[in-house]
């Protein structure tokens, strides 16, 4: 039977995860006043995504991403017009004709099922229906070309792209964020749609909210039906999830025990908003990986920092750990790794496994903190696991070591994690991490150097009251824009200032330009109170920063920052030295493009 609920009391990415946590196979068909979408699942995987948006065109995707170009989209058309009923969808003919690669082709798919999961993030209201193992694609959209037969799309990858591009099109303006109004009670109005409006509607030909997409069919040739739901379709409650989870892999416990545990993991399924935070305008910056063989510590560590509104991601699967671990740093989250208990009976999860798994997470990303789970009982294991380097170990409890108490020490161990994991991810970690995220996103899109070297400028202004550019010449600095110097802060990146402060052996100055590296703290420098504070003002704090940016191995800017008429505060470097660091890549790619545009003349020889 169908399950139905509302987006406002559950937010469609806890919707997905759940589908994806439980590997549930159906179809997920989901309404609002701003559109309509529909994804499909396999045992919890995405195999396609249909949307109303005419945004959302395959040739659109592909034109856009420059795959193929216009005159290659005019063709697949025209040789679609003319096969009658021999037409293939649009995928399959540039593929057949069009010289379309099959991974340009997969790519696109991708994309277009990241864009739908977007737009439907976008929605704080509306209602979907989940339709349990039935895959409601119809056959027009079974004609899979060989080489696209594998199509399988990893519904976390998808969700952790998905919620990327959805922050950054939120930063760029491109979504406005908004509580469409929609009737009270939408469930109830639409139950009492009688099965004779139905019929009614059903002689009507609408177009399918839907797009060429892994089924590969065309938009004109596929219907839309609205949706309809009797009062024979059961509501969405999340405890029938927990509940179903519990019977299903904690069989052994009594059955008060099962009850307790329905109710605490349904007492805290209420996704965090904070106050007066929509659920899609909390910044994702933060992520919990798990590592566990263990269903059932899966779905309440999952349950648990959904409500502290922290993505998470489950895997049993080793290389799929590396494969999440990698996208997360690529998306520029922050990951805590959480590795499971050992179980000696499973393979690839005895106390060694996990034991060299752990090892080479923390040998191949130093940077990421662990957690290890634990019996209480196995005190060597925690302190060797502690002795390894790992951020923290919990005691979890086993139902073998603690029958009669499980119930109520898996409740404390998770309102204990629960308390932990929000101490790791603190506010102004999360928001440091929102900045740059944000500013990188930005940084994507400039095209020339003087714009990257003055974002450098803004989002080191983010954590100081003062801030300069200084331009690296051979023999001495230009100050170039600053900000907090010649006019309040509020207002933004000054005029150049220009003065010119020689460069001295055996300053820090010069030791930042020879060595490539930032320096943070007190200095004695006398270039400081000879030339740069006769021109810009002493601070109140001795501490300042020199950030240096780098392109093709070369120190071009340096970026001075101080706190002003402010006492100095804790400054997260290493947020500061990635952000540059990306910066001067796109500095690199910069001045490559401007190369290209203005080549040199060829040498004449006489």
């Amino acid at each position: 039977m169908p399950l139905t609920g509302e987006l406002e009391h559950l937010p469609i990415v806890d919707v997905i995860q759940l589908i994806h946590s439980t590997r549930k196979s159906g179809t997920l068909n989901v309404y609002s006043r701003k559109g309509e979408g529909q994804l499909v699942f396999n045992n919890g995987y995405i195999i396609s995504a249909t949307h109303s948006s005419e945004k959302l065109k395959i040739g659109k995707i592909l034109l856009e991403s420059h795959i193929i170009n216009q005159d290659e989209l005019d063709k697949a058309l025209e040789l679609q017009s003319r096969s009658g009923d021999d037409r293939k969808p649009l995928i399959a003919t540039l593929l057949d004709h069009c010289g379309l690669s099959k991974e340009a082709a997969f790519k696109a798919l991708e994309t277009l099922i990241e864009m739908t999961v977007v737009e439907m993030i976008c929605w704080t209201r509306g209602i979907f229906t989940l339709d349990i193992d039935e895959i409601k694609v119809s056959d027009d959209y079974r004609f899979l070309p060989k080489n696209l037969q594998t199509v399988n799309l990893d519904t976390q990858m998808v969700l952790m792209d998905a919620l990327r591009i959805f922050d950054e099109k939120i930063h760029s303006g491109e979504i406005q964020l908004s509580h469409e109004p929609l009737e009270e009670n939408p469930l109830e109005k639409i139950e009492t749609e009688t099965k004779s409006q139905l019929q009614d509607d059903a002689d009507t030909e609408e177009i399918l909210v839907s797009e060429d997409l892994l089924g590969l069919a065309d938009l004109d040739k596929l219907e839309r039906k609205k949706p309809y739901i009797f009062k024979g379709l059961e509501a969405f409650d999340p405890a029938d999830i927990h509940r179903q989870v519990i019977d299903t892999t904690l069989p052994d416990i009594p059955e008060e025990g099962k009850g307790k545990l329905v109710s605490f993991l349904s007492s805290i399924s209420t996704t965090y908003l904070g106050e007066n935070v929509s659920p899609t305008s909390t910044a994702k910056s933060q992520a919990v990986i798990i590592y566990t063989c263990d269903e059932f510590l899966q779905h309440a560590v999952m349950t648990v920092c959904k409500k502290e509104g922290i993505l998470v991601f489950v895997t049993n699967n080793l290389k799929e750990l590396n494969n999440l671990v990698d996208r997360a740093l690529f998306k520029y989250l922050e990951p805590i790794l959480v590795f499971g208990s050992p179980v000696d009976e499973t393979e690839g999860f005895s106390k060694e496994d996990i034991i060299d798994a752990r090892s080479l997470k923390m040998a191949q990303y130093p940077q990421i903190s662990i957690i290890q789970l634990a019996s209480p009982l196995d005190f060597s294991f925690s302190l060797q696991s502690l002795n390894d380097g790992t951020r923290a170990v919990f005691p979890m409890p086993y139902f073998s070591e603690r029958e009669e108490t499980f119930a109520e020490d898996m409740i404390n161990f998770l309102n204990t994690f629960q308390v932990y994991i929000r101490g790791c991810f603190n506010e102004e970690r999360r928001q440091q991490f929102a900045k740059l995220r944000n500013s990188l996103s930005g940084l994507r899109l400039l095209r020339k150097a003087p714009d990257i070297s003055l974002l450098v400028l803004q989002f080191v202004s983010e954590l100081f009251e003062r801030t300069v550019t200084l331009i690296v010449d051979r023999n001495d600095m230009i100050t170039e824009r600053s900000v907090g110097i010649m006019s309040a802060k509020e207002d933004g990146p000054a005029a150049p200032m220009k003065f010119r402060v020689p460069i001295r052996k055996a300053s820090i100055f010069s030791e930042v330009i020879r060595s490539g590296n930032s320096f943070f703290g007190k200095s004695e420098d006398s270039t400081l109170g000879d030339l740069i504070y006769p021109e810009i003002g002493i601070p109140a704090d001795a501490t300042f920063l020199l950030l240096p940016l780098k392109s093709n191995d070369r120190v071009i800017t340096i970026t001075y920052a101080d706190f002003g008429s402010l006492q100095a505060n804790r400054v997260s470097l290493d947020f500061l030295e990635f952000f540059v660091g990306q910066a001067g890549i796109a500095m690199e790619n910069a001045l490559f493009r401007k190369q290209l545009d203005n080549p040199k003349p060829p040498k004449v020889i006489h």
